[in-house]
């Protein structure tokens, strides 16, 4: 069974962040899902945290855990899911947020500094 796209999500999380951006927590619910689901098809989570780890000079890896991972990924990485998700400027500062403030969240005060957060539900 594969494990729901929102779940590393905490709901207070996504009313927080939807209320500061100006969003509904519908859409911004949405916008996760369909970040989560485009890693989870190009080219699955742990291909992609695989690639990261590899790629970059920096291990990406904040804190892995069996349904999650929380990330402190490249600058590069962000531009090139809102392009894929075909975001608008206050989309995809909603959907960052939301990554930036459940890491924070979840693994406390942990600093990601200037690199993104992102938090990918394991599948």
């Amino acid at each position: 069974m594969t494990r729901d796209p929102l779940a590393p999500f905490d709901d207070s999380v996504l009313t927080a962040v939807a209320r500061d951006h100006g969003v509904t927590v519908g859409a911004l619910r949405g916008l996760v899902r369909r970040h989560q689901e485009l890693v989870r098809r190009l080219p699955g989570v742990d291909d992609v945290v695989y690639e990261w780890r590899r790629g970059f000079p920096n291990d990406p890896v904040v804190e892995r855990r069996p349904d999650a991972y929380f990330l402190s990924v490249a600058d590069t990485v962000w531009p090139e899911y809102v392009s894929a998700l075909s975001l608008d400027e206050r989309e995809a500062a909603a959907l960052r947020a939301v990554h930036r403030r459940q890491l924070e969240t979840s693994v406390g005060d942990r600093p990601t500094g200037d690199r993104g957060a992102m938090v990918l539900a394991r599948e």
